[in-house]
């Protein structure tokens, strides 16, 4: 196939190091590489930017999706390059092409195209065998696996038993600095959840909405809000379809606006809400159906209304609330699950790896108190804020399990790593809560050791 003259995005510097460190992954034949971007980072952006680029030198890509809403979102973003890719799902005719968009579910039932390179979105949850093995053995391609949270966790497969490396361009805190994500204000109850059952690798969603199903939750969710976010744009996670429906019927009652959508709204109805919500200040309430595939900047309040043993999904309905907008400073995080003790907090520095981690005897939510100076939660341990420096007093506030408070990290001046002592890069990271292996890496980038 010849090549061709593509459009291309306007890249930001962190995404045009996202495709650079793909492309030497590829180089030292690694074929099979994760791209590790966080939710607001322009994920889809960077990898539609690398089939535009596949496509300019002749090779043919699949961009593979496990729902309708990662579909639709690929496709608005190949299509406003002016490439017209055979879309793999139901509904479509399937028709040889330079560039193919499927469902993963679909895919496995029609006849696989022959490609050079293999986009897999939301590749955290996506197993290695079936249509992926099929893959492996029919063409070999190139493969990205992308994702925001390359975490593994039960009985599930270890990406490095796939995967070869781990390209990781920005983290949350650094879009932060950066401007191109707003900070969180985060709120938490510290509801105590270890009398629900489990069901596999998260809470039993019938044994969760027995938790959530009471008048005082219902009413508690209604409270915060108003306390802490009142009149703003919301977006409402909740357990389950009944909850999220019982929910909307107690903001309505305090006075409040709120919609609900599932995934068995009838698609006319879905667009229409959608569409009133970019302009329209509301609380859209949903269990589930939003957490990825879905932007809209002018959020301003993301209130999680369930609990949730896993950080991937803690994660992406979070994230919801990061991006940039006019007039927008920050966002709020109403954590009525008390999921910050369980995973920390939106924007905390994470340590990603291929492989699994294992638990360990111990594992689990250490005590916490907070900081009468500046708010912060620190580990009971603690005889200094991480966050401000202050030292603890034997009166400081231990935090009790009903108590409703907000969680923030102050803004600290990073050290310029070029010219900063190890020492001074030593202090930042024991005040950002860091470990001693982020000032080895820091110190590493710019060949110190």
């Amino acid at each position: 196939m010849k090549s061709i003259t593509m459009q291309s995005f306007k890249l930001r510097p962190y995404q045009e190091k996202a495709k650079e460190g793909v492309k030497s992954s590829f180089l030292v034949s690694n074929r099979r590489v994760i791209l590790c971007m966080p939710t607001g980072s322009g994920k889809t952006v960077t990898f539609v930017d690398m089939i535009a680029g596949a496509m300019s030198k002749g090779l043919t890509s699949m961009i593979l999706c496990d729902r309708k809403e990662l579909i639709n979102q690929a496709l608005a973003k190949v299509d406003s390059l002016g490439i017209k890719p055979t879309v793999i799902a139901p509904g479509y005719d399937q028709k040889e092409n330079s560039v193919y968009l499927a469902s993963v579910d679909t895919l496995r039932r029609r006849k696989i195209p022959v490609v050079d390179l293999v986009i897999i979105d939301e590749a955290h949850k996506q197993t290695f065998d079936g249509t992926i093995k099929k893959y492996i053995e029919l063409c070999n391609p190139f493969i990205i696996g992308a994702t925001a949270t390359p975490l593994r966790i039960g009985n599930q497969t270890a990406l490095d038993e796939f995967y070869k490396d781990i390209v990781e361009p920005v983290t949350t805190q650094q879009l932060i600095d950066l401007g191109f994500l707003v900070p969180a204000r985060t709120f938490a109850s510290k509801e105590d959840f270890s009398d629900v059952k489990k069901a596999g690798n998260d809470y039993d969603q019938s044994a969760l909405f027995d938790k959530f199903n009471t008048v005082k939750l219902y009413a508690d969710a209604v409270g915060n809000y108003k306390k802490f976010a009142n009149g703003k744009k919301a977006i409402c996670f909740n357990v389950n379809v009944k909850h999220s429906l019982e929910m909307v019927q107690s903001f309505r009652k305090a006075g409040l606006k709120a919609e609900h959508i599932d995934g068995k709204t009838p698609d006319k109805e879905r667009a229409e809400i959608l569409e009133r919500f970019k302009t329209e200040k509301f609380i859209l309430c949903n269990c589930s159906v939003l957490c990825t595939g879905f932007d809209e900047p002018s959020i301003k309040c993301v209130i999680v209304n369930r609990a949730t043993m896993s950080l991937c999904l803690w994660l992406q309905m979070t994230g919801r609330g990061s991006r940039t907008y006019e007039g927008k400073d920050n966002f709020i995080i109403i954590d009525q699950g008390a999921n910050v003790y369980r995973h920390g907090l939106w924007e905390e520095e994470r340590t990603w790896s291929l492989q699994k981690k294992k638990k360990r005897k111990g594992d689990g939510v250490a005590p916490i108190k907070v900081c009468l100076s500046c708010e912060a939660i620190n580990f009971v341990s603690a005889k200094v804020c991480k966050e401000c420096g202050e030292p603890f007093k034997v009166e400081e506030k231990v935090l009790t399990k009903a108590e409703f408070i907000e969680i923030k990290r102050k803004k600290l001046v990073k050290p310029n790593i070029k010219t900063a002592s190890r020492q001074e890069i030593s202090d930042y990271a024991r005040a950002m809560g860091y470990k001693q292996g982020w000032v080895f890496q820091q110190l590493k980038l710019v060949k110190r050791m």
